[in-house]
């Protein structure tokens, strides 16, 4: 149905008055016609406009469509239903009881066409709607109770709970226990309130079945009341159409009572039962690793796995940038994944060389080396690796904001479908951050970045320095790497789930011992194995990493 839309007519002559619906102090306003509206309970009150002259009002005082309604009799509660809950309808209103703690009536809503709504008694102080059915004897009470967001709601969920025909006119003892239903009293913007001062009550119950409208504010309503309830005791139940009075309207009882079976228990977010999607086992992030081109760290880690951050750790010059672009071209022509870099302390043409100049087996970094390559040959190396449009580099133009940085990343796994990120070094990141304390820095550097790879599910390959050594060697002569050793705080260590240290004795006076990297995994999670793994020689003829076969 097309809404009409219109400005609203009537003026706040008093505002910030108390609501007898909800009991708020202060969110009710009256108009100069005569009719009041609570910005707590969203309720129009003793509202005498005709049906399509309602205007919903909004804190705002943005306009709203005006509101539709459905005839009583075209939900199909039975007359049966209808008495037990003391519910009459004279055509033109439908009366809703409502009872004190000690089943004592003291209020009544009236419903009017156009869901008008006004209160007549002592609504402050009622239960919540229906409580008085939970003493009426049809047998044994069940231990669960449903609650919905409605008077008309509750009446449609009790029916189709207990199998009750739609023009049954009276109600008789049943084998099975009765599923009581009960409705808050005044709409999802004041349910934490109903259920609050009804806990003790909902408590009583083994199993409550939260069963609101079909809409985000109502589901989120749903979830913090059930926060309120002892765990285990919640279940939210998920509706495929408006509410319960849809299903009784439709004749869908089995599908309503398929939704309460289907439903939940509550959980915390974040927190799930472990017997729960039994097809996850064989999901892809449980099944594919990308494996590593060097041996020996392959048969250690098995490769790397979304969610996991690899974390590279050596001296200056040990030839980290060597290895990322070794790994970065063997992930190009071996695998079909995307990848990102954010090179922090080079431009984006020197990491496109450096990709070109692995494919070419020989040193394009070098501006004496390129220039001996034609245009087409260049143009070769290109398509077989940068032209496959499958590389993306962060041209950081030395911004080093960390939520700015952090971003890019995101945009790189979901907007690219980047699943492998390589990230040299951190050591810049922390330098970009406004925090005086290194070690604290670091820290949450690393957590920033742990929540990265979980929210989108990519594998981070990460560069990170060691810190200077008290003894009189360093890390640039060889010296064993240990976790330790690691910039910075623990942070790195605990986080990481597998780290890799290069040890090279970059001042020795042996070609071949001054030009290989030893690689020690120091941690990996996934496997638990740790120790020396591969050997790479540095060929400076071709500035390709190569691993050694034999030991020197």
């Amino acid at each position: 149905m097309n809404h009409t839309y219109r400005e609203p007519q009537a003026l706040a002559t008093k505002t910030h008055q108390p609501c007898e619906s909800c009991g708020s102090s202060d969110a009710l306003s009256i108009y100069d016609d005569g009719h009041s509206y609570c910005f707590s309970c969203q309720e129009h009150l003793n509202d005498s406009r005709e049906p399509d002259e309602i205007i919903r009002s909004t804190s705002s005082a943005r306009i709203q469509p005006l509101i539709t309604d459905t005839a009583w009799a075209d939900r199909k509660i039975s007359p049966a239903v209808c008495d037990f809950y003391n519910v009459s309808d004279s055509g033109f209103q439908v009366r809703f009881p409502y009872n004190d703690s000690d089943d004592k009536q003291i209020a009544c809503k009236l419903r009017k066409p156009g869901k008008v709504f006004s209160t007549e008694g002592d609504f402050k102080n009622a239960t919540l709607f229906g409580t008085d059915t939970l003493s009426k004897s049809m047998g044994v009470r069940s231990n669960t109770v449903i609650i919905t967001e409605g008077e008309a709601d509750a009446l449609a969920a009790f029916q189709m709970s207990n199998g009750i025909s739609d023009v049954a006119v009276s109600l008789s003892k049943r084998a099975k226990a009765t599923v009581h239903a009960l409705s808050i009293k005044s709409g999802q913007a004041s349910a934490e309130r109903d259920f609050k001062n009804n806990l003790e009550l909902l408590e009583s119950f083994d199993r409550v079945f939260i069963c609101f409208d079909n809409e985000p504010e109502a589901q989120a309503s749903a979830e913090r009341c059930a926060r309120l309830l002892r765990p285990g005791k919640a279940f939210i139940v998920q509706l495929e159409h408006k509410d319960a009075c849809e299903y009784s309207a439709k004749g869908l009882s089995q599908e309503f009572l398929a939704h309460l079976k289907n439903a939940a228990c509550y959980t915390p977010a974040g927190i799930r039962n472990a017997a729960s999607d039994f097809q996850g086992l064989w999901s892809e992030q449980n099944l594919r690793s990308i494996a590593f081109p060097f041996p020996k760290l392959q048969s250690k880690t098995l490769g790397t796995r979304s969610r996991e951050i690899v974390t590279w750790a050596a001296g200056t010059g040990v030839g980290k940038s060597s290895l990322l672009r070794e790994l970065q071209h063997y992930y190009l022509k071996q695998t079909d994944a995307n990848i990102g870099i954010i090179a922090l302390e080079e431009s984006v043409d020197r990491t496109r060389r450096g990709i070109l100049a692995v494919e070419a087996n020989d040193r394009l970094h070098l501006n004496e080396v390129f220039e001996k390559y034609s245009k087409e040959q260049i143009r070769d190396y290109f398509d077989n690796t940068l032209g496959t449009g499958r590389v993306f580099i962060y041209d950081h133009f030395g911004s080093l904001e960390m939520d700015d940085l952090l971003d890019r990343v995101r945009y790189m796994v979901q907007g690219l479908d980047c699943s492998v990120i390589f990230i040299d070094h951190l050591s810049i990141l922390v330098s970009g951050l406004d925090v005086s304390d290194e070690r604290r820095a670091i820290d949450r550097t690393m957590t920033m970045l742990r929540q990265v790879t979980e929210e989108t599910g990519c594998c981070i390959h990460l560069v990170t320095h060691l810190r200077r050594l008290g003894s009189d060697r360093s890390h640039e002569e060889g010296v064993e790497v240990n976790l330790g050793h690691l910039r910075g705080s623990h942070g790195i260590a605990q986080i990481s789930d597998t780290v890799v240290s290069l040890e090279r004795d970059t001042q020795s006076d042996d070609p071949v011992e001054c030009n290989t990297t030893t690689l020690r995994v120091l941690k990996c999670r996934y496997t638990g194995d740790v120790g020396l793994a591969d050997r790479l020689l540095y060929d400076k003829a071709t500035g390709r990493m190569n691993t050694i076969e034999e030991d020197f």
